[in-house]
């Protein structure tokens, strides 16, 4: 009998020990992948789906952290064990306590790092920011309410006559931190000079007095959480975003940047070089806009491939800006005005993607791949300025979010502020101040309408403000952590108007 209640003591104990190991073992592995990134984010990563994805991440999670749990667990088991056998079993029956005391030390781990009982408390409350009621005309300034957080953009009035062709390429992983120092960088080298001098040649919108950019925001921190925010000026739930393929239809109460251009009559198309279904992207582009969608499988179609076009997410970004000069140049001899979208990869996390074209010139692999990468766009943007078509066209690059490759920024002092790149090439407006703002992905949506030479009344959309117009963005207005906190909450009318749950 007693034995019989020490081997299920035993059982409770390997249990407890496992999951506190795992759990202590994950967290240190996210940190050292991650770096200390924000729960949605992390939430988003974990439940990914692996269908046509990079599995280099599964890979390493399963080597580094439920190998060594199991193994651990197997040797501190098989020391309890020998001391069972050499009669000194006395204090066993409460071995289970002490994996108790394991897991409950590790779940404090997991709260230090990721703060779990807040996110869980907004998720229990509930935000109106979205109901504010927006003033009078007649009590509203020229350029617009300062005050109001939300602007419904079904709402709002969006003009223009003589706009041009837009070309928005989404950077992967592409922040300032990898330019150097006299730039707003962090590095003694400069890891992407032509895109830097693309930036200081034409607009760049700064959080400091050199190039600079928008800094993290929940709900964009991953590639389809930052598409929906500069489509929509909305943030994307992390605990939705995996299962946007799985819903009929994609955020149907939101009016994104595609439904206004659809509306102007623009001919749309999306290229990137992996499975648009991941994450849904296709039902997004397909639903918002009517996009013609470009993807690996198209291209596989009816491009010739070579094998060292592939990798890991699908095709190579040489490859795929070859093939967005051919799909443009189709684009753009259908005689209308045209939105064409793309989307890199190569510097997508744990640690990019080297092709052929890549130098061998900078410290560590990352850095010759942002090198490669800066060559490859300002390649592509050379082109771009030898069309007919492109003095009508405003060309505007941006990173999608900062690079979760962690291991290549670990020394990047805890002062500076990352912020994502962009490049606004062709605007047809000037920007009032573009130095030392604070703004976040979602002010893309007004922001890249205007410069195409839209009108936006009152120069809100969604949560996003016109950077070219004179209001405060709302985190310069209310603080980026007030409306974080309540963007991180819940929300009736997204729920009902946006999303349309049933």
């Amino acid at each position: 009998m007693k034995n019989k209640r020490i081997k299920i003591e035993l059982i409770f104990f390997d249990l407890f020990l496992f999951l506190g190991i795992l759990l202590s073992v994950s967290t240190l592995w996210a940190v050292k992948m991650f770096g200390k990134t924000s729960v949605d984010s992390m939430i988003f990563t974990l439940l990914a789906p692996t269908a046509g994805t990079d599995s280099s991440v599964i890979y390493s999670w399963l080597s580094w952290c439920l190998a060594t749990s199991v193994l651990a667990t197997i040797l501190i088991t098989l020391v309890v064990i020998y001391i069972y056998k050499r009669k000194h079993y006395s204090w066993l029956h409460y071995i289970w306590v002490v994996g108790i005391v394991v897991l409950v030390g590790s779940l404090v781990n997991v709260e230090c790092q990721y703060h779990i009982v807040a996110y869980i408390q907004n998720q229990k409350e509930t935000t109106y920011i979205y109901e504010q009621k927006p003033k009078k005309k007649k009590n509203v300034a020229k350029d617009g309410d300062e005050k109001l957080i939300y602007a419904n953009p079904q709402s709002v009035e969006i003009s223009g006559n003589e706009t041009n062709n837009l070309i928005y390429i989404y950077l992967e992983s592409y922040e300032n931190t990898f330019m150097d120092k006299n730039n707003g960088g962090v590095k003694d080298v400069n890891c992407l000079p032509e895109l830097t001098q693309l930036a200081n040649e034409n607009l760049n919108f700064s959080n400091t007095d050199k190039l600079g950019g928008a800094i993290a925001f929940t709900g964009s921190t991953w590639t389809i959480g930052s598409m929906v925010a500069q489509s929509s000026g909305l943030p994307l739930k992390a605990e939705l975003a995996n299962n946007m393929d799985k819903f009929t239809k994609f955020m149907p109460g939101a009016k994104m940047i595609g439904d206004v251009l659809k509306e102007q009559g623009y001919n749309q198309e999306l290229l990137i070089g992996s499975k648009s279904s991941f994450a849904g992207t296709n039902h997004m582009f397909n639903q918002h806009g009517q996009y013609q969608i470009v993807d690996l499988d198209t291209i596989k179609s009816n491009y010739d491939l070579k094998d060292d076009d592939y990798c890991s997410w699908g095709i190579n970004d040489h490859k795929l800006l070859e093939v967005a000069r051919n799909e443009l140049g189709m684009l753009a001899a259908k005689g209308q005005k045209f939105n064409f979208t793309m989307a890199t990869i190569d510097c997508h996390m744990p640690s990019g993607m080297l092709c052929k074209q890549c130098p061998c010139t900078y410290k560590n692999r990352y850095e010759n791949i942002y090198a490669c990468q800066s060559k490859q766009v300002n390649d592509f943007i050379t082109w771009c300025k030898q069309q007919s078509w492109y003095e009508n066209t405003t060309i505007i690059l941006v990173g999608d979010h900062q690079t979760m490759a962690q291991d290549y920024v670990n020394d990047v002092d805890s002062t500076y502020q990352r912020t994502t790149y962009n490049c606004f090439i062709n605007s047809k407006i000037q920007a009032v101040n573009n130095k030392n703002r604070q703004f976040t992905q979602m002010d893309m949506y007004p922001t890249t309408l205007a410069a195409m030479g839209f009108e936006v009344k009152g120069n809100k959309l969604g949560l996003g403000t016109n950077l070219f117009s004179k209001l405060p963005t709302v985190i310069e207005k209310y603080s980026t952590s007030y409306i974080e906190q309540e963007i991180s909450k819940s929300s009736e009318y997204l729920n009902k108007e946006i999303y349309q749950f049933e």
